[in-house]
């Protein structure tokens, strides 16, 4: 795994643009990227979690409602067996072309509809048409050979449409073998049924095609596992057995993500359920091999999230649509109202010698096996956050790649570690999805500098204004000088508003250091100063920026010629 180093860059399959998309990425824009990643010496593709996703207006990629199904969002519609060409423009019936905020955010009601309108024309013509007839003894071949994980999804969709809802508890019908029945009952609900198991042929023929063309243009294509699955799902309902319900999966206050206030006291409420593992081992892991045997299918390497949930995982005794309730008590007050149950650590914390060894013991033999699912596979481990001092050796032992992000690497003198230190079995990145690409970082961190500038010189300011002004000026000039030493830029070159030339030395330091994959995100190779997602908030523009340009027009760029150079000069380069 070693001995080739890596670029890469983040690329979510919704962000990405193409003429006659319908709206949102899909898979014939991440083939068009696969060349563009081929042409320009980046390595690797890093996307986000691509199973399938509820109906919600814009839906987290992290609360998918099957840990194997795929989205057919993503489908390319010309690909499609049966579908009409050329194909339609948006029919006049649909909702308005975007929502408020532009042609750049993906509007996932209107896409959907498009899409689903296309599908279904499709697929009578699929079913009726003798040209489609070898074609549909593939697809009832393929039926066959996938067994109960398509069954129950499809049985899921059946029932969540005639009920409006993912949230199953919600359903009048709780026992799975009834529910069974009842979505093959009617000719209508066996109609949609099938219809369902279609488009999940539909995307593993589609996604078969982009692994094999991302095969033979030697790049790699990067997964993403979550530590959860929600509760809103398929597993959940047919599989309810293998989760803790009583608990909501999550993480602790770490004084990050200040713009929702339940998340900066109390922590992140995922809403996943905790898994029982002791269950889960007795039926020899069968969810968990499942999960990853069909992820390799489509990827070469993979991102585990929050893989520090492996060894013990922050909970919440209540569920996410509870927060305001819990938002203004105390931690006692809110234990009463949960029966003296209390946010923390399980299956155990780590404040005792003991706990912390058995939290390890535990982490490494569930990783170790996860591992073995689908060996050969690159992994990645996302290990941000509160992270015991266990883990990360650990991680190192099992060939588990663990995240650097150069000014959260400091040492006991606070001097940030150089890149040339790092780990190699590691992942150098400045940002990840959750938070602000670096140049609205840099910007945010210079203007408190700036404002502390003008503040001394304001007579008008109390002393208790002037001292907040100047401590947060200097944690913000204190981050700014860190990545300045890192990058080697002399003080008057990185106490600016973010520019070119810092953008270049900072990227540099990055793809010299010794990890063996070093990314960042479209938006920071591309200068769009753009969020992709605000943790604690929902709504708004999180999951939904797109690209304003396509892979050919990124091509003639000159961050494209840029991040080539750059590849080429730290010897990431595919060329070498």
């Amino acid at each position: 795994m070693l001995k080739q180093r890596f670029t890469g860059v983040l690329m979510p399959l919704f962000s990405l643009r193409r003429e006659n998309d319908g709206g949102i990425g899909d898979l014939t824009a991440l083939e068009q990227w696969i060349d563009w990643a081929a042409d320009h010496g980046v390595g690797f593709l890093q996307l986000l979690p691509v199973n399938a996703l509820g109906d919600d207006d814009a839906p987290s990629p992290y609360s998918a409602i099957s840990s194997v199904a795929l989205e057919p969002l993503y489908l390319s519609m010309e690909r499609v067996p049966g579908m009409e060409l050329p194909l339609p423009t948006y029919p006049e019936d649909l909702p308005p072309l975007q929502l408020p905020g532009g042609r750049d955010l993906v509007d996932y009601s209107r896409a959907r509809a498009y899409k689903h309108h296309l599908l279904n024309k499709a697929w009578g013509h699929f079913r009726e048409d003798d040209v489609w007839a070898a074609a549909r003894e593939e697809f009832a071949a393929w039926v066959q050979s996938e067994g109960q994980w398509l069954e129950d999804y499809a049985c899921f969709r059946v029932l969540s449409i005639a009920y409006g809802t993912t949230n199953w508890w919600l359903w009048p019908v709780q026992d799975v073998e009834l529910a069974r029945r009842l979505a093959s009952e009617s000719r209508q609900a066996c109609d949609q049924k099938l219809y369902q198991q279609w488009l999940q042929w539909l995307c593993a023929r589609e996604w078969a095609m982009v692994r094999t063309h991302a095969d033979a243009r030697g790049v790699l294509l990067m997964g993403d596992v979550p530590i959860g699955i929600s509760v809103a799902s398929s597993d959940v309902f047919f599989e309810r057995y293998l989760f803790d319900m009583e608990w909501s999966g999550g993480a602790p206050a770490e004084g990050n993500f200040a713009e929702d206030p339940f998340t900066a006291k109390w922590g992140q409420n995922w809403g996943i359920p905790l898994y029982r593992w002791e269950v889960m081992e007795a039926n020899g892991f069968a969810w968990w091999n499942r999960r990853i045997r069909k992820l390799a299918e489509i990827f070469s390497m993979y991102r585990i999230d929050h893989v520090l949930g492996f060894y013990r995982i922050y909970a919440f005794p209540w569920m996410p649509d509870r927060n305001p309730e819990f938002l203004p008590l105390s931690p006692d007050e809110a234990a009463a109202r949960c029966g003296g149950r209390r946010p923390g650590f399980r299956p155990r914390p780590d404040w005792e010698p003991a706990d912390r060894r058995a939290n390890l013991m535990q982490g490494d033999r569930l990783l170790s096996l996860l591992l073995k699912a689908a060996p050969g596979l690159r992994v990645v481990g996302e290990d941000l956050g509160c992270v015991p001092d266990y883990v990360r050796p650990d991680l190192s032992r099992l060939r588990i790649a663990g995240f650097k992000i150069p000014h959260w690497e400091i040492d006991e003198n606070q001097r940030i570690v150089r890149g040339q230190t790092y780990n190699p079995c590691s992942f150098a990145t400045y940002a990840t999805h959750d938070f602000p690409p670096l140049c609205l970082d840099w910007d945010e961190w210079f203007s408190h500098v700036q404002r502390a500038r003008e503040a001394v010189k304001d007579s008008s300011l109390s002393g208790a204004e002037l001292r907040a002004i100047l401590r947060t000026a200097k944690d913000c000039g204190r981050v700014l000088a860190w990545l300045g030493d890192y990058a080697n830029l002399p003080l008057e070159k990185f106490l600016q508003a973010w520019n070119p030339e810092i953008k270049d030395a900072l990227y540099r330091a990055l793809y010299a250091c010794r990890s063996v994959y070093a990314a960042m995100m479209w938006t920071e190779l591309f200068d769009v100063p753009v969020r992709l997602n605000t943790p604690g908030t929902e709504g708004g523009s999180n999951w939904r920026p797109r690209m304003p340009f396509t892979a050919a027009q990124a091509a003639a760029m000159p961050q494209s010629r840029w991040i080539r150079e750059v590849s080429e000069a730290s010897h990431r380069s595919l060329s070498k």
